[in-house]
Formats: structure tokens, sequence, C-alpha cells
């Protein structure tokens, strides 16, 4: 069986908050985000298993940052480590300024 790296596994979701995705102080709400982790997360273990794949658990998340309404969210997933019927993904968010392209991660 042929060695995978985690790069071949890597899964870029990039997306839109919308006024509907937000709480009461205009910032993307914490399920959501975890949302789109999982969805990002799931594809690349998909990728990297050609498996159907569920999540079992998560593991520490921490938001250092609150993303904004009309920001756009970029959610970077990748297998970082495989066992025999288990796999462990890392995602990292980020924020892209619309202006200088500039890129801050939030978790």
């Amino acid at each position: 069986m042929k060695t995978k790296t985690p790069k071949e596994s890597l899964t870029i979701l990039t997306d839109i908050v919308l006024p509907g995705e937000t709480n009461p102080l205009n910032y993307l709400f914490g399920g959501e985000l975890l949302a789109r982790m999982d969805r990002a997360c799931s594809i690349a273990a998909q990728r990297h298993s050609r498996r159907i794949v569920v999540t079992a658990s998560v593991n520490h998340v921490a938001f250092s940052k609150a993303v904004p309404v009309g920001s756009v969210v970029i959610v970077e997933a990748k297998v970082s480590r495989a066992f025999s019927s288990s796999m462990e993904v890392y995602a990292d968010v980020w924020i892209e300024d619309r202006e200088s392209g500039e890129k801050i991660k939030v978790n």
C-alpha cells in the first residue's frame, strides 16, 4: 500500500459569513464554524481513505478571534495521522481581509 502524505488530503473550504449565521453581536456562531471545520475535515479524511467517514470525536478547539459578518472564512484541513480504522485530521481557520488579502488565524 502506498504511503500518503498530509498534502494529498489537503482540503480548503472558503465561504462568506452571512447575517443568518451570526449571533446578536454580528459574529459567526461557534457552532456554524465547527460545522464548516467538520465538513472540511470530512472531505480530507475521505480523500485519504477513499471511504465514507464519520466524526467520532473532536479534540481541543479554541476560537482566538471573533469572525464578523461578511468575513471570508478559510478552513484548511488535512490528515495528520492515520491508523487501521481511524484518522486524526487537523484544521486551521483563517479570515481573509478583503482589501489586503492578508490572512488572520482565528483558531
